[in-house]
């Protein structure tokens, strides 16, 4: 762990407010043993001095030596008590076996905001304590997150990395506190501030995934339903409609009634045919009988 350059000063106090602490080259901490660094201070002038320091690099007797554990806010429904290890935002860096407990138990019987302390105990015994805030809920609704997805340099929605929008109270507005890197492609994780419309806020740390292809987000299967209807509703408008068929139906019949009604003029002509040559012959008689 490259140390902090301002903890080689030893007068700091006595130095103007503003002054800045650089290491001019960043040290070798790779390996236990003493070398030398060089710290750059910068005063709110801009005129620099250069302090050469030593710098002693140890082997960390402990896991609490070598671990630093971060706390985030910890979100909570009235009377429920909190998993203490929501309350650690770094837990992925930290060995496995570590545990999570409560130094005192959190007061979470009425809405509002309280600190509490975690005891994060490492698999050889060794502890740190970590100061965090507990928000309980006014309308006991705790926030659920989910991961999202973006592409190179689109900074997404805060919103959609929460689950259980629909559960949140109507005004909940949602921000980053830390703006994820969105840069590179990859796994990144930001902070984001949910705050409720009585004021209280709670800071949720997400996974933001930068992909190379834009993916869909689990906020939005609503857009896919909604395709899937549109490509059923165009579908639909290619088929005929019942007009449609009712309209070739009888376009269909058409030639059929014509060949009827011209089977039907056959026939009369026929008939009219039948009868004068009936009336031709009785005219025949008649002449032959006079």
């Amino acid at each position: 762990v490259v140390p902090n350059p301002a903890e080689g000063i030893k007068n700091k106090s006595d130095l103007p407010d503003g002054t800045k602490y650089t290491w001019k080259d960043t040290p070798d901490v790779t390996k236990p043993g003493e070398s030398t660094g060089v710290i750059v201070v910068t005063y709110p002038d801009g005129s620099k001095d250069e302090v050469p320091v030593t710098i002693n690099v140890t082997n960390p007797a402990t896991d609490a030596d070598k671990y630093t554990p971060e706390g985030q806010d910890v979100n909570t429904k009235t009377g429920v008590v909190p998993n203490p290890a929501e309350g650690i935002k770094n837990k992925d860096d930290l060995p496995d076996g570590t545990k999570y407990t409560w130094k005192d138990t959190p007061d979470v019987t009425k809405p509002g905001e309280s600190t509490g302390v975690i005891v994060v105990t490492y698999p050889d015994g060794s502890k740190d304590e970590v100061t965090v805030k507990v928000v309980v809920n006014t309308d006991n609704v705790t926030p659920e997150t989910q991961p999202i997805h973006t592409t190179l340099g689109v900074l997404p929605k805060p919103a959609d990395a929460i689950k259980n929008k629909d559960e949140m109270p109507v005004g909940t507005k949602y921000t980053w506190k830390e703006v994820p890197n969105v840069n590179t492609l990859g796994e990144h994780t930001g902070v984001i501030t949910v705050t409720y419309p009585d004021g209280s806020s709670v800071n949720l740390t997400v996974k933001v995934y930068v992909d190379a292809v834009a993916k869909e987000n689990n906020s939005n299967n609503t857009a896919q339903v909604i395709t899937k209807h549109v490509a059923e509703t165009n579908e639909k408008k290619t088929s005929a409609t019942p007009a449609q068929q009712i309209n070739h139906s009888e376009k269909a019949t058409l030639p059929q009634t014509g060949a009827k009604s011209e089977n039907a003029a056959g026939i009369l002509g026929l008939a009219i045919a039948a009868v004068g040559s009936l009336f031709g012959l009785a005219a025949d008689k008649k002449r032959r009988d006079k």
